[in-house]
């Protein structure tokens, strides 16, 4: 009998004026590098131009949502496309949990600190 094949839909803040959006960018990009083969990174830009290929993943797989600030923008886009939400992290709930500082970062370009509240995120 042949293995099903499990998958999980990632949607994560793609804000660009916000240190927390570069965290859970980043975040994502862990998590699909982490999972390659059980993980499909969603872009909301994509969600929102109706790209098929990524209205499809993220209806087809257990969708979930990585909201960075407090407007929660990628919950948003996905129930505006009536998508089912399987699970939500709020990073700044995470940071907080954690007691992560960003402290001296850049959006620009994460660093150390960023970069670990990434891989928290991840977790």
């Amino acid at each position: 009998m042949a293995e099903q094949e499990f998958k999980v839909a990632v949607l994560g803040c793609s804000g660009i004026g916000r240190l927390i959006s570069t965290v859970v960018r980043q975040a994502v990009y862990m998590i699909q590098k982490d999972r390659p083969d059980q993980v499909v990174a969603v872009s909301s830009g994509a969600l929102t131009g109706d790209v098929p290929e990524q209205l499809v993943a993220a209806a087809k797989y257990p969708l979930v949502v990585i909201d960075g600030c407090r407007p929660h923008c990628a919950t948003a886009i996905a129930d505006g496309k009536k998508l089912k939400i399987a699970g939500k992290v709020y990073a700044a709930d995470v940071i907080a949990k954690h007691r992560l500082s960003l402290v001296g970062e850049k959006r620009e370009e994460l660093g150390d600190k960023g970069m670990a509240a990434a891989r928290r995120d991840c977790r």
